[in-house]
């Protein structure tokens, strides 16, 4: 039997399939924050969005890669990988608020893009696979230095 990252298959390709979204969107938006980049001031907005934009898309690349060779450290860099997610979309909610943008804006994409990443952080860790060690029990009531 392979190695498995999930309990089920069909989990497995549902985040295969939201990886590759995220990855497609994120690579789209680092591309279109490029050319807001201004490199003679280090310490602009845009600077930063789009640093976040290409560890976004990057972290979603190697997660791509960790999902389709079956790596156990995919549970950890996906969980990485949503909570960098989690601090971009927490960045532009606290930029709205201290703009007083919370009564103007549409904040129904901030309630989604939260309970997004909450939900995939449950399914991530809730289904993932669990490998029982059943050695421990032979070795009750043995003497051992």
């Amino acid at each position: 039997m392979g190695r498995k990252v999930f309990r089920y298959k069909i989990i497995g390709i549902l985040i295969f399939l939201i990886e590759l979204f995220i990855f497609a969107l994120f690579s789209y938006g680092s591309y279109d924050s490029f050319i807001e980049v201004d490199f003679n001031n280090i310490f602009l907005i845009q600077n930063f969005i789009f640093i976040f934009a290409v560890l976004v898309a990057s972290t979603a690349l190697s997660n791509l890669i960790f999902i389709l060779i079956s790596a156990r450290k995919s549970i950890l860099f996906l969980n990485i990988h949503f909570s960098i997610i989690f601090l971009f979309f927490t960045y532009g909610f606290v930029k709205m608020l201290l703009e007083n943008g919370y009564y103007e804006e549409d904040n129904i994409k901030f309630i989604i893009a939260f309970s997004l990443i909450f939900i995939l952080l449950f399914v991530v860790n809730f289904f993932k696979y669990r490998k029982v060690e059943f050695s421990e029990i032979e070795e009750i009531g043995k003497y051992n230095n």
